[in-house]
């Protein structure tokens, strides 16, 4: 049942128009009163995408967005702008916030949030997000890839990591022996030196990691993007903070265009990316916002896709506190065993079963034992 009625959703990506999103900006007395020096963010520095019209889509969407990236519930009342609120520390170090629009056609909504954050020095960075637009479902690359699609994939970003390193050795040569030939200073020639030696040293971790790692580990930490008519990965740059001065190369990235893509698809991403028949997409219950209860408390639960090792993290709310609860996580087969992360008091767990496309289990804490049972 559950699978028709995702069809039937699916269906509808031939009669809808791109999504209704707006700009929301976070205020909040704190944020005013907070001196420069800190690495908190300073007022209206908090600008977060919201899809309007208060459809199970566009809640879907919104709640994927603040839970992840800002650790809050989504805003409930209207408005330019919301209040920043208790959550799960994902502001932490957080100094600025903003977001592009890759893509928003009624069938795909991609987006990039834009950020800078502040420990012992300040590093900007971006991470992207999206959304299958028809049923607000969270896009990742193993949603839309099959298995070997996603080894091709590897070796391609592998390949162009190298790539990229070499041909920027090769072109700073070349700058190298025209300022030789020009005479020119010492400084000039010093700095052309250091950044040789530099992607060398990139180029030559390449080929030592493509030989101590197994070759699907690249995506893990890849960033993966939808924008229009193409697939992107991108991977981080070669330098530390200490360094990046040298590094001209900066992030690599990917991009796979639909000719190539065909053959790497599974039927739901040659459903979305190619326009090919409808399909719905394998049971996955990680990166997707969930919706419960424990006990006869309703509950809304978002959790990262695990890690080799199987540890993730996670968050989640009683609806009607919407106060957010951080959660780490271990995934053993089928078996999900979390913690609450709730400073100063008992931490409470959750120990649940993967059964299709629900979460069955128990919530434990304060010597008590809770039916829980979640789903997307």
């Amino acid at each position: 049942m559950m699978r028709f009625l995702f069809l039937l959703l699916l269906c509808t990506h031939a009669l809808a128009g791109p999504l209704q999103l707006e700009s929301r900006t976070m205020t909040s007395n704190t944020l005013k009163q907070a001196p420069a020096y800190t690495s908190a963010p300073a007022e209206g520095a908090i600008t977060m995408p919201y899809v309007a019209g208060g459809s199970d889509v566009a809640s879907r969407i919104n709640d994927a967005l603040y839970l992840a990236v800002i650790g809050i519930a989504t805003p409930l009342k209207s408005g330019k702008t919301f209040p920043l609120t208790e959550g799960s520390g994902e502001l932490n170090g957080m100094a600025s916030l903003d977001f592009n629009v890759q893509r928003n056609d009624g069938r795909i909504l991609s987006l990039d949030i834009e950020a800078e954050g502040c420990g012992a020095y300040c590093e900007a960075y971006v991470r992207s997000y999206s959304f299958d637009a028809a049923t607000g479902r969270a896009l990742s690359a193993i949603d839309l890839f099959t298995p070997g699609g996603l080894s091709v994939v590897a070796k391609e970003v592998l390949v162009e990591r190298k790539r990229s390193y070499s041909e920027e050795i090769k072109s700073l040569k070349r700058q190298q022996a025209e300022l030789k030939r020009k005479k020119a200073k010492a400084d000039d020639l010093a700095d052309i030196d250091e950044r040789i030696d530099f992607n060398k040293r990139c180029l030559e971790r390449e080929k030592e990691n493509q030989q101590s790692s197994p070759q699907q580990d690249v995506l893990s930490y890849a960033r993966f993007s939808l924008p229009q008519n193409k697939a992107v990965f991108t991977t981080g740059r070669c330098s530390a903070h200490v360094n990046r001065a040298l590094d001209d190369v900066g992030d690599i990235s990917l991009a796979i265009l639909p000719k190539d893509l065909t053959a790497l698809l599974n039927p739901y991403g040659k459903f979305l990316l190619l326009g090919q028949a409808a399909a719905v997409p394998a049971d996955s219950l990680f990166a997707q916002v969930l919706h419960g209860k424990i006990g006869s408390a309703a509950i809304t639960m978002r959790l990262e896709i695990p890690n080799g090792d199987g540890s993730f993290s996670g968050v989640y709310f009683y609806d009607k506190y919407r106060k957010v609860i951080a959660l780490r996580g271990m995934k053993k087969g089928a078996t999900l065993e979390l913690i609450e992360q709730v400073a100063e008091k008992d931490q409470a767990k959750l120990s649940l079963n993967i059964k299709g496309n629900q979460l069955v289990g128990q919530w434990q804490g304060n010597s008590k034992q809770i039916p829980a049972i979640l789903g997307w």
